[in-house]
Order: structure tokens, then sequence, then C-alpha cells
């Protein structure tokens, strides 16, 4: 159940507003993972959520010491990119991935003083829709994510934390749960909650992970969301549990390794509230 690679052809790809299929092998990107990224669904040739992945975007620049990004630009760049995309796979859903590269510059680290940031965008097919009626299961992998508190929260590009556990998920598991010291803080590809105490409780993220942008919307619409430091032993504790991000959406799970817990019986009723805001503004 977790997911399948899928290959990119050059036609999929823009770099500055361009189709290409070519990057510097000077890019910082590359070289130093200097660069972030969102992952963006797109349904009926529409950008779901887009004020949460732009709200991302301008604080990744911002922590990383970007220039300040041109917003009104890239919306434009991705949504010229989406009408040829759904031309050419002759279909108006599929998923952008949107990579800001700080771009080439001299050798070493120190990063150039008027860096050329980079605008990438890339074109996947949606996968064949799962149903998650029954659940979802993950595993416990053993690779932590990287402790870095100025880099929290950020989608930076270097996820190599994540490509190990990754490697550890089961075929039969929807994903992996990471963790520091046996506090969890998040999946390899997602976020994850637990109904605790009468409240649904999603593990602070100030020293490693993602802040995806379904959590921010559960966060901050979701009076009964709320941040908190969640413990292996804790998930013994959890009656029910969820995991989100911005291609599934909200889906419950039913085990994490041998922990078992109850499928929640209003999660299709939240999912439903997040996909009816997508395009609001």
């Amino acid at each position: 159940m977790n997911s399948k690679d899928t290959n990119i052809s050059a036609s999929q790809m823009w770099l500055n507003g361009l189709p290409s299929q070519e990057i510097a092998i000077t890019d910082r990107g590359l070289l130093y993972g200097d660069a972030f990224f969102t992952t963006i669904k797109v349904t009926g040739g529409r950008v779901e959520h887009w004020a949460l992945h732009s709200e991302r975007l301008m604080f990744s620049a911002e922590r990383l010491g970007f220039p300040s990004l041109d917003l009104t630009l890239i919306e434009a760049e991705l949504q010229a990119f989406i009408k040829e995309q759904s031309k050419l796979s002759q279909s108006a859903d599929g998923v952008v991935r949107l990579t800001i590269s700080r771009g080439s510059g001299v050798r070493g680290y120190k990063a150039p003083v008027s860096p050329e940031v980079q605008r990438i965008l890339s074109w996947s097919p949606t996968q064949t829709a799962e149903t998650f009626d029954e659940g979802v299961r993950l595993s416990i992998c053993s690779t932590p994510p990287v402790i870095h508190p100025a880099l929290a929260g950020v989608k930076h590009c270097n996820r190599l934390a994540e490509v190990l556990a990754a490697d550890e998920v089961s075929h039969d598991c929807f994903d992996g749960i990471m963790s520091i010291n046996n506090k969890v803080i998040c999946s390899t590809e997602s976020n994850i909650y637990f109904y605790l105490n009468d409240q649904w409780q999603t593990p602070k993220l100030d020293q490693a992970g993602v802040n995806g942008t379904v959590r921010r919307w559960l966060l901050n619409n979701q009076a009964e969301f709320v941040e908190a430091e969640i413990t292996h032993k804790d998930l013994a504790s959890a009656r029910y549990c969820l995991v989100s991000n911005a291609i599934v959406g909200i889906i419950p799970v039913v085990a994490i390794g041998s922990t078992k817990f109850e499928l929640y019986p209003d999660w299709q009723e939240l999912a439903q509230s997040y996909r009816q805001a997508a395009f609001v503004k």
C-alpha cells in the first residue's frame, strides 16, 4: 500500500516557466540539498489548498534565507503548467511537485549573495484511487528523523533520513512512523494524530519533521486538534489514529506494528471537510 515509483518524462517538467529536462550540475539543490519543495494535488485542473502551499513556500524561503519569492509569478507558471499537462495527459487530475532551488554558485557551502533562484515543476498522473474504508497499517521505522531545530517544519530537499526509513516500511503498510528517543515525530511521508485524553494530539515539530499542509489546516480549523509530546508508550492508550498528507488527505490508521486502534467512525466527515475547503480563497 505504500507509494509506488512514478517515472516522469521530459515533457512533464518545466524549469523557470519553460519545458526542460536539464538542470545545471552546479545547482546547489543538487549539490547540497539547498532547496525546498511542496507537493500539490490538482483536481479538475485546479490547485487544492493553494493558500496553504504558498504559505509553506514563503515560510521555507524565509527560514532558509532565500530571496523573497514572487508568488504571483509562481502561481501564473503553475496554472500554465497544469493547463499544458492536462492537455498532454488528457486528464485534469494529477500531482505537481514545485521545487525552489537557490541555483548555482561558487564552490563551497556559503550561499551566493544574489542567487538566481530556480523554479522546477514536475507532473505525475494521479494514481488509481485507493479506498481507505478499512483503515491502513503503519510500520515502525528504526531510522530517526534528522534533529535540527532551524530546519524543523521545513520541507527542504535534505530527505536522506526519509529515504532510509522508507526502505523499512513493510509492503502491506501505507507508511512508517519515525521517532526520536521513543517520541513519535511523523511518518516518512505524512503527519500523524492520536486520539488521547479526549482530544486529537499531533507530535510537536520543534526539533524535526515537516509541518504539512493538512496538519496546519487541522490545527487552524479544528479546535480538538492540538500539539503534544507523544511517546511510544502513549500509543497503547490511544483509541484512534489518523495520518494525513496533501495527496491522500486524511485517512484512518488501524495498526502501528502490533498496536491496534479502533477505526475512527467520523474520519470520512473530517476528510470531507478538508476536501470542501480545497478551493476556498
